[in-house]
């Protein structure tokens, strides 16, 4: 009942108001998403998601920690199906905004010409805010900080795919695809852990803030 009034209220706010929905996880076939122009999500969530709009059944357990490729090409595919389904349907809102939020890395797909700004920065500071969120600290004590992503990472698993290596002086790698912008970030993961709860929120927020 209160999803269902929810996307009364989403459906009927003005086109010019972006509306972003924050994923949780979720077992019930029967989820509807809502209307949102941009999503956040964790590795755990987007198989899970991107199983339901495949049609087969729901992935209750999956990777938690997958290459950045798989993560890329599952965030394409989700991208893709969720538009289509708009397309098809007619009504809601088509899917702008896409960022996945995983213990090793941030990833966001923006599309070109879109309301979203600042990509770039937007990925940076998700993955910094990830670090202060789950240390607990405004600052980056990088004697209790490592990275866990590769020294670099191939932008897809399909075969002869650009393979994009990890620069210091420049750790936020940002491309173009067809019709849409993806930039990846290597996390700075917390080694002394003092909160897990309500990362995603921060996180997505944090990346959401420099893009509106």
């Amino acid at each position: 009942a209160l999803l269902g009034k929810l996307a009364k209220m989403l459906s009927s706010a003005s086109p010019q108001t972006a509306v972003h929905f924050e994923m949780a996880s979720f077992v019930d076939e029967k989820f509807v998403l809502p209307h949102a122009d941009s999503l956040g999500m964790n590795e755990q969530e987007l198989p899970n998601l991107l199983s339901l709009f495949r049609g087969s059944n729901l992935t209750v357990l999956s990777d938690p920690n997958p290459r950045v490729a798989t993560v890329l090409d599952q965030m394409r595919e989700l991208y893709r199906l969720v538009n289509q389904r708009h397309q098809e349907a007619g009504t809601g809102r088509p899917l702008t905004r896409l960022h996945v939020h995983t213990l090793a890395f941030q990833a966001i797909i923006v599309k070109r010409g879109s309301k979203w700004k600042n990509t770039m920065s937007a990925t940076a500071k998700a993955s910094l805010t990830a670090n202060r969120h789950v240390c607990g600290s405004p600052d980056i004590d990088l004697s209790k900080a490592r990275l866990i992503m590769d020294e670099s990472f191939s932008i897809s698993r399909q075969e002869g795919s650009q393979r994009i290596p990890l620069q210091e002086s420049r750790p936020v790698s940002c491309w173009d695809e067809d019709g849409y912008e993806i930039c990846v970030a290597p996390v700075l993961v917390c080694t002394e852990v003092y909160q897990t709860a309500g990362g995603g929120d921060n996180i997505s927020a944090a990346g959401l803030v420099l893009q509106i």
